[in-house]
């Protein structure tokens, strides 16, 4: 966005709130209040002219979307079966147990990782899932075991990466972490496919973000996709927590071999609600196969009743029958409360057709945020620094940036003044508008708040 002055920006916000085709939507999602927040959160105190009846200004989904109104309403309906049917439940009334899954799947399939329907599961959490897809796609021989991993990868990846490779009997050597070249802030897919193209036979698995965590980069997950399988004839498998939900994806045409991610952030499925996978078709079974073949062999290995085929699960023959599919990989029966949750959710993605509309929105969201940042004199005195790619087409809908203040401080004062973000030491805030419920006015005087605030603290 080209460089603009403030009263531009202010009018700006306007118009383009004016013409938000998503706009409708925000009425669909509860937003927390400043009454709520002082009422409830230690150290909030309402000032700076805020309203206790105006909403917060929330920029935190990367790390917990907000519920919908109708997630309140569902989870009533589905309780209400339970307390009405007790075991019945299982198999009938509102969203029964035993297929509480498959609407969720469908609709992420279709609107949001680009999949086929029977690529997609819903299972258990991103850790679990991770252990899950690894117990399958990580397969060392010899000397080709490595796993490259992004440097200071989130610790729910890194944790269950190590644990593997140590299960393995490996050397926790053998977990490669790709690093930044010097003075760079991002990776660059070229830099990124060198390494891939050096490291060659050694690695037997790569696991990396689809978006950064930190930096709300994104990475050019085909081209990097196509160099693991050319130069490395080893699986791929991507962490999508901070994708799915946030940017488009295509994981089938990609030819991704595997995914996870979580279902809690821009999915809005609730705090440690139902997270999902993806495993591409040309690594599935038969109907009927259990075991790894020659043909497929990154089939499931963890697995459990709730994997086994459908139409003999409850025979109770011990002998197991695969469903086929990404629902091979699952282990336990489904939470029809998580789910339902998740699916009040999935309900309004589809509503709104999808992740190219929400994609639309959010890099103009995020560009007229960084503008208003930026056009400040607190960024010309070093008070800010991006380290999210400006180039809109490498970027989620997150900014972090980097404040020579205490970070701690500004957050504080921010949730004071009605500001919800994210802070990641030593010194970063990472700001995430969600474009099915942030207006470009919220954006607006989040920018005049977190620019004041970095100011006063400047001169303390």
């Amino acid at each position: 966005m080209d460089s603009l002055s403030i009263r531009d920006l202010e009018e700006l916000a306007l118009e383009l709130d004016d013409n938000d085709p998503l706009k409708g939507f925000r009425d669909k999602f509860k937003l927390p209040t400043m009454f709520e927040l002082v009422n409830q959160v230690n150290g909030a105190s309402s000032h700076g002219g805020t309203s206790d009846s105006a909403e917060v200004i929330y920029l935190c989904t990367n790390s917990l979307g907000l519920p919908p109104k109708s997630t309140g309403q569902n989870l009533e309906k589905v309780l209400e079966s339970w307390r009405t049917m007790g075991v019945l439940s299982h198999t009938q009334g509102c969203s029964p147990t035993e297929t509480s899954d498959l609407r969720p799947k469908e609709i992420l399939a279709e609107y949001i990782v680009g999949a086929k329907v029977n690529e997609v599961a819903v299972m258990e959490s991103l850790t679990a899932n991770i252990h899950t897809l690894l117990a399958s796609f990580y397969r060392p021989e010899g000397k080709k075991c490595c796993i490259l991993i992004e440097k200071n990868a989130f610790p729910s990846d890194y944790y269950a990466l190590e644990s593997q490779v140590h299960l393995r009997g490996v050397d926790k050597s053998a977990l490669i972490e790709l690093d930044l070249r010097p003075n760079n802030k991002y990776l660059a897919t070229k830099e990124i496919i060198d390494e891939i193209k050096e490291l060659g036979e050694k690695l037997a698995f790569v696991w990396l973000p689809g978006v950064s965590y930190l930096t709300g980069q994104m990475l050019d997950i085909p081209s990097i996709t196509e160099a693991v399988h050319n130069f490395c004839n080893c699986p791929v498998g991507w962490e999508l927590a901070h994708s799915v939900g946030n940017v488009p994806l295509a994981l089938h045409d990609w030819n991704v071999d595997c995914a996870a991610w979580c279902g809690y952030k821009y999915l809005c499925g609730s705090p440690g609600g139902c997270a999902g996978i993806f495993v591409h078709e040309k690594h599935f079974l038969k109907p009927g196969e259990f075991a790894p073949t020659e043909e497929h062999k990154y089939a499931p290995t963890l697995t459990g009743w709730w994997g086994h085929r459908y139409s003999t699960r409850f025979q109770m023959t011990n002998k197991m029958e695969v469903e086929g599919g990404a629902d091979s990989y699952r282990r336990s029966c489904p939470s029809m409360l998580l789910n339902s949750a998740l699916t009040s959710s999935l309900e309004i993605f589809a509503e709104a057709g999808g992740m190219t509309p929400l994609r639309e929105k959010s890099i103009l969201l995020t560009s007229y945020l960084e503008a208003l940042l930026f056009n400040t004199p607190i960024a010309q005195s070093s008070g800010l620094e991006l380290i999210t790619p400006s180039d809109v087409q490498s970027r989620g809908s997150q900014l972090s940036i980097k404040v020579n203040v205490d970070v701690e401080k500004l957050y504080n004062r921010l949730i004071k003044r009605g500001v919800i973000c994210d802070t990641r030491k030593p010194c970063y805030i990472r700001l995430a508008p969600f474009a099915l419920y942030t207006s470009f006015n919220d954006v607006l005087k989040a920018g005049k708040i977190i620019t004041e605030e970095i100011g006063a603290l400047l001169e303390d």
